[in-house]
């Protein structure tokens, strides 16, 4: 018999050296999975992160808060612009609304890829993609360039909402866990707010105030893209998570306590799951499509009342209240995000969701009404009033909104639920606020404000009867494999919404 070692060439002995590693590889280890060349030779392609939980923790809070920070400036600084560039109403709202469109698009489109691929390449590549918006910001020497910053602001802003709110809350140690939920919880409003208020400092002492403030921006994003890019990872490549425990180790197969693998059946099923998380999926469960329509019109109508202080308030009080000091102004716009803030946090737990639900509707009503007489008789007070207990309605009835759909819904079908809800909302702040734009152009700023208050009313008001029409229980216990703190959970996250 010829000898087998002398028949086939060395490098063949050598294949089937590693094919029998690979085979058994399969076959052991905790999570019974496929493990990679650099797992077996012990040589790693990339560094293992080298930034504590804590470290990363504060970072992507950091970060969360700038980027919505960063969101809110424009609202201050659209009125600037226009006063140096000299653009009509019609292009202001433009630039506003185009973020919204932008957000949306992103939570549709890679809402889901953290789930897929990990946390930290999707937050890398949207905070380097809020880099280079804050960068096209500084150099925009036009209208048209800001509108394309605008865009692309809004874009990373999305891709990054859902990353980050699952990863600061993955990642925090055990101790702060509460923190976190809190963060999660009051970025959007918060950070859009206190971007305003800072921004109107901004305009006010700095004699480039576009300057500070994305100059500003860039610099921390720059250094939070770095933090983030060493930072753990807190899912697999299965998609499975891992939590932060007591001694700062992430738990689960794909933190820093494990490796990351491929899949029990390799990078093929790997990549066509990540293609299916970029398939957009917007759809309400049937169990829910009832409570979603009567709900719809409420949420169109306090979507609609944000984006009248946001998207045409600084205008108004520039033009109309004559109020032309940037801290003030910044106040102004600040006070609606602000108090939905409050109201989502602190109002939320005291009162029974569907109670909560009609006291927000009847401040919403309150609010824009304030908000119309402050247009026609120019009076500076009655649009703060107006701005701060719409902001109220608007946390308790988007909050209430979503405690009564997010529990009839189980859990794999929340994703498509959100974003459905979104497709609604951000519909309803961007489209009427350039509608209105357009209509300042033919009938002026102030007229056109008032029609789009009335508008705000009127649905605002179609969700008030259809709520008092229909007296239908709220559900108080979660559906099978639900639990009260997922659910719970679920309408947190979901509330943090990037304005």
């Amino acid at each position: 018999m010829a000898d087998p070692q002398r028949q086939y060439p060395r490098a063949y002995w050598h294949s089937c050296h590693w094919r029998v590693l690979f085979r058994r590889s399969t076959l052991s280890g905790p999570c019974n999975r496929v493990r990679s060349h650099a797992e077996l030779t012990g040589v790693r392609s990339m560094p293992r992160p080298t930034v504590p939980p804590a470290v990363a923790w504060v970072s992507s809070a950091t970060a969360f808060m700038t980027v919505m920070a960063a969101a809110g400036a424009p609202s201050a600084l659209l009125i600037v612009y226009q006063q140096q560039w000299h653009f009509p109403d019609s292009e202001l709202t433009i630039a506003f609304a185009i973020y919204a469109l932008g957000l949306l698009l992103a939570l549709l489109a890679v809402g889901s890829l953290s789930d897929r691929i990990g946390r930290r390449p999707v937050l890398v590549a949207a905070l380097a993609l809020q880099a280079v918006a804050m960068a096209v910001f500084l150099a925009a020497p036009d209208i048209g360039v800001l509108i394309v910053a605008r865009a692309l602001q809004g874009f990373a802003t999305g891709a990054a909402t859902s990353a980050f709110s699952a990863y600061i809350s993955e990642v925090a140690p055990a101790a702060w866990k509460k923190a976190a939920a809190l963060v999660v919880s009051i970025a959007s409003f918060a950070g859009l707010g206190i971007g305003v208020v800072l921004t109107g400092l901004a305009v006010q002492f700095a004699a480039a105030p576009a300057t500070v403030v994305f100059g500003a921006a860039l610099a921390i994003v720059v250094v939070a893209t770095v933090v983030t890019a060493a930072s753990p990872e807190t899912v697999d490549g299965r998609g499975e998570t891992g939590e932060t425990g007591e001694t700062g180790e992430i738990s689960g197969c794909g933190g820093i306590g494990g490796r990351a693998g491929k899949g029990e059946r390799g990078g093929i099923r790997e990549r066509g799951r990540i293609g299916d998380a970029l398939v957009p999926r917007v759809g309400v469960p049937s169990a829910a499509r009832a409570a979603f329509v009567r709900t719809a019109p409420g949420m169109i109508g306090i979507w609609m009342s944000a984006g009248l202080v946001l998207g045409l308030g600084s205008s108004i009080v520039h033009q109309a209240l004559h109020i032309t000091g940037g801290a003030a102004l910044g106040l102004v716009v600040a006070a609606q995000p602000l108090a939905a803030a409050v109201s989502a946090l602190v109002l939320g737990p005291l009162m029974p969701v569907r109670h909560f639900m009609l006291a927000g509707y009847a401040a919403v009503l309150a609010g824009v009404s304030l908000e119309a007489c402050s247009f026609a008789a120019g009076l500076a007070p009655l649009i703060v009033c107006g701005a701060l207990v719409t902001g109220l309605g608007f946390g308790a009835v988007f909050s209430s909104t979503l405690g009564i759909l997010v529990p009839l819904t189980r859990a794999q079908e929340r994703a498509k639920l959100f974003s459905a809800v979104y497709v609604v909302a951000y519909l309803a702040y961007g489209i009427p606020t350039i509608v209105a734009g357009y209509l300042s152009d033919a009938i002026g700023l102030v007229p056109a404000a008032i029609v789009y208050a009335i508008a705000t009313a009127v649905m605002t008001a179609a969700g008030l009867i259809v709520s008092l029409s229909r007296t239908g229980s709220v559900p108080t216990d979660p559906l099978p494999g639900d639990t009260r703190e997922a659910r719970a959970h679920d309408v947190r996250e979901s509330t943090s919404s990037p304005v």
